[in-house]
């Protein structure tokens, strides 16, 4: 698999945690700047990440390695601490 497609699924999923911890609570009638704010930015994340991979070519993606690996690493380790409390 290519950085181009490991990097926009991080992000995704990223994006996907903010919207399944938010969305609901903004179903529900929940009027706080920051749940409103984050189902925003989840959402958001997850279109614009849908976005590249459906319009850009993998072979224009650059980034460095040190970029990449704190995107990858970034997100693994912040989903192993919301897995737990999406539960």
């Amino acid at each position: 698999m290519e950085r181009f497609y490991i990097f926009h699924i991080c992000m995704a999923a990223y994006g996907a945690t903010f919207a399944i911890w938010s969305v609901p609570a903004i179903i529900e009638g929940s009027t706080r700047l920051p749940i409103i704010l984050a189902g925003i930015v989840g959402v958001g994340m997850i279109i614009a990440s849908v976005h590249e991979v459906l319009t850009r070519s993998p072979s224009d993606f650059e980034i460095g390695n040190l970029s990449f690996w704190t995107v990858v690493l970034g997100v693994v380790g912040f989903l192993l601490f919301q897995i737990p409390e999406l539960f």
